[in-house]
C-alpha cells in the first residue's frame, strides 16, 4: 500500500480542510443583517407599545393605591399630573393640618421615595404624557370614601383620562373612581 498521498499527523501535517473565502463570509454577514432587519424591526416597534403599556399600568396602580389609602386612612389623597414635565406625584392630607394646602408628598409605593414618578426615561423611555383631562384639570383627588374629585373640588361627572405616547391611555370613571388602562385614545 502506497502511503505517499495520505497526509498523517506523524509527518507534521494535519488533514487539509477547506477555508471560507472573504466573499462567502461577507455574503453570510449580509444575509444575517437582512434577517435581523426583518426580525428586529417589528420587535423594536413593539418595544414602544410595551413601554407605553407598562407606564399606563404603573399609573393605574398608583391611582388605585391613592384611592385605597384614602379609604383605609380616612384622609384625602391626590394624584397630580404634570404633562409638561412628563411626571406625576402622589399626595396625602396632613392629619394635623387637613386640607389641600397642607398636603404631604406620599412616598412612592415601589421605592418609598418622595420624588415625582418620571416618564420619558429609564424603563419608560420615549413615553410621554400627551394630555391630561381630569374634568379640565390635571389633578385627581379621592375623599375618605374613595370618591374621585377634580382639582376644582367637584366630584367627577364624566370619565377622565391621561393619554400616553405609544397608544395607551388611563381612564378614571366617575362615582367609583375605577382606573384602568385601555389601548388608544
Amino acid at each position: 500500500m502506497d502511503t505517499r498521498h495520505i497526509p498523517t499527523m506523524i509527518e507534521g501535517k494535519g488533514p487539509t480542510r477547506p477555508a471560507y473565502t472573504l466573499v462567502e463570509l461577507v455574503a453570510v454577514i449580509a444575509i444575517l443583517g437582512i434577517v435581523a432587519t426583518f426580525v428586529g424591526g417589528p420587535t423594536l416597534s413593539n418595544l414602544r407599545s410595551l413601554r407605553s403599556s407598562a407606564a399606563a399600568a404603573r399609573i393605574v396602580s398608583d391611582i388605585r393605591f391613592a384611592q385605597r389609602l384614602a379609604l383605609s386612612s380616612g384622609q384625602r389623597t391626590w394624584v397630580a399630573f404634570n404633562a409638561g414635565s412628563n411626571q406625576y406625584s402622589l399626595y396625602v392630607e396632613d392629619a394635623d393640618n387637613p386640607g389641600k394646602a397642607n398636603r404631604l408628598t406620599l412616598p412612592n409605593p415601589l421605592d418609598r421615595s418622595t420624588t415625582p414618578i418620571q416618564l420619558n426615561e429609564g424603563a419608560f423611555a420615549s413615553i410621554t404624557i400627551d394630555s391630561v383631562n381630569i374634568a379640565g384639570g390635571s389633578e385627581l383627588e379621592f375623599d375618605s370614601f374613595g370618591t374621585p374629585y377634580a382639582s376644582t373640588g367637584s366630584a367627577l361627572a364624566s370619565t377622565s383620562s391621561v393619554v400616553l405616547a405609544g397608544g395607551m391611555q388611563v381612564v378614571v370613571y366617575p362615582v367609583s373612581g375605577l382606573a384602568e388602562q385601555i389601548a388608544g385614545p
